[in-house]
Parts: structure tokens; C-alpha cells; sequence
């Protein structure tokens, strides 16, 4: 049996793209309804259900895991079972057949690492904005730049006088008299 796994992981694929692409290799798909690390139960669902020769379709490795310890479960949990796992971004079939060279190994597993972060961050990030938080750095005071600049222009202050004064940066401070 051909099975496919999707989460909403929109890190390059969409769940409709990741569904459009499953669909012409799977004869069923396991559908995350989130995308948190933990509480998968499509996942636990579908590893149940693999068996001698069956297949396992993902359209990425970080769909599939969000760790490299989750990654070698998964994929050691499929070998036990005698199935493969196809990632068909990476065109990657895993089973007892393939060997991999180091370096390539090394690629895949710093592509696999990287996407984890991206997502982490990405993820992260979207949580921190439905709470309300602000994102990116703190804005200046307008008055304080003003007077920065005031001060900067009288020539009676050096530098470092108004950064103590004003707490505002040379960079910032040069990059409002430019404007």
C-alpha cells in the first residue's frame, strides 16, 4: 500500500500542494490537522498501519519529522517493518536497497536541520504576533532623535555626550541626518 503524509507546515509547500503532489503516488493520506511537535496522531496512525513492502510518501523530511532523533525513529521504525519512504521534494527513496555517500548524507541532513529552523522561527514568530508582541526591534523616540540631531547640530556636544543623553546610537544618529 502507497500512503502519504501532510501537515500544515507552509514552509514551501502549502497542505493543498503538498496534497496535489501525494496524490498521484498514494492510494491514502494522513492528514495533521496542526502543525505542533507533539500530539501527531495521523503520524503514530500511519506508522501503525505500515507493513512488509508498503510505502510512505512526504513531500519534504521536516513534514515528516521536526527533529533529527524523530527522523532516524521514523525512518529505523520503517526499515523494522521492511517499508520505504519516498520525500518527493528531495527525489529521496530510504529503504535497505539505497546507500547514501557521507557527503550526501551530510547534505541531506544540514537541508533537513535548516528547514526545522526555518519552520521553529516561522512558527515562533506567529505566535508571538496572535499574543500581541511586538516584532523586530524597538522603535526610537521621534523627540529623542530630534533632540539628537538638535544636539548634534549645535557642535556643542560630542558623540558619546548624546548618545548618554538621547540613548541614541551614532549609526542611527547619522542615519537621520541623511534623510
Amino acid at each position: 500500500m502507497k500512503y502519504g503524509y501532510v501537515r500544515p507546515v507552509e514552509l514551501n509547500d502549502s497542505m493543498e500542494d503538498q496534497q496535489k503532489v501525494l496524490y498521484k503516488h498514494v492510494d491514502h493520506i494522513y492528514q495533521e490537522t496542526h502543525d505542533k511537535t507533539k500530539g501527531r496522531d495521523q503520524l503514530e496512525a500511519l506508522m501503525s498501519a505500515l507493513q512488509d513492502g508498503d510505502t510512505l510518501y512526504a513531500a519534504d523530511l521536516f513534514i515528516l519529522a521536526d527533529s533529527t532523533k524523530q527522523l532516524v525513529d521514523l525512518i529505523n521504525e520503517a526499515a523494522g517493518k521492511k517499508a520505504s519512504i519516498v520525500i518527493l521534494n528531495k527525489k529521496l527513496v530510504i529503504d535497505s536497497e539505497n546507500t547514501f555517500t557521507f557527503g550526501h548524507s551530510l547534505n541531506l541532513i544540514s537541508e533537513f536541520q535548516s528547514d526545522v529552523v526555518k519552520f521553529r522561527t516561522r512558527l515562533g514568530m506567529h505566535e508571538a504576533s496572535t499574543k500581541g508582541k511586538q516584532l523586530g526591534r524597538p522603535k526610537r523616540s521621534d523627540d529623542n532623535i530630534k533632540k539628537a540631531v538638535k544636539m548634534y547640530m549645535s557642535k556643542k556636544y560630542t558623540l558619546d555626550e548624546i548618545k548618554e543623553e538621547t540613548n541614541i546610537s551614532r549609526a542611527t544618529l547619522y542615519r537621520h541626518l541623511d534623510l
